[in-house]
């Protein structure tokens, strides 16, 4: 599964300002709400802290996967969410994460996140596309930038 097949440039939200981990998903669980009224951002905000609870899901070259299983939702929702100066999120390098990638699954989705992790981990791995993305503020040159670098 590519992560281009789960977003479009309306799901990515360049500019991001919290200042706090907490605050931050909070933010980019309400703008994903906004796009689609079934999804309900307080079950959605619990899950995802509880989840960041277990373990940070801060990677390292300035990405987070924050993800979680949804009750009552029928598919896979993502998107993705840019501050540029950075949240303190946990990351192994210890360095301010700066892209987030939200991705939220139905209960009964098995191991099928795996995938996505997959896609987001060949992608977001690369140092170079990952100072591309974050070098631009337009949601098209994002979504192309990725889209562009997936694996076929």
């Amino acid at each position: 599964m590519k992560l281009s097949t789960l977003i479009n440039p309306e799901l990515i939200f360049p500019d991001l300002t919290e200042n706090s981990k907490k605050a931050l998903l909070s933010s980019l669980i309400d703008n994903l709400c906004l796009t689609d009224s079934s999804l309900k951002s307080s079950t959605i905000n619990q899950l995802i802290l509880k989840r960041e609870e277990l373990c940070s899901t801060a990677l390292d070259n300035y990405v987070a996967v924050p993800h979680a299983r949804i009750p009552g939702i029928s598919k896979t929702y993502a998107c993705i969410g840019i501050c540029q100066k950075g949240v303190d999120f946990g990351s192994i390098d210890e360095l301010k994460t700066k892209i987030f990638i939200l991705i939220l699954h139905p209960e009964n989705a098995g191991n099928f996140h795996l995938e996505i992790l997959r896609s987001v981990a060949t992608i977001f791995g690369q140092k170079d596309i990952v100072e591309e993305v974050l070098s631009k503020n337009n949601k098209d040159q994002i979504f192309q930038i990725i889209k562009s670098n997936e694996q076929q």
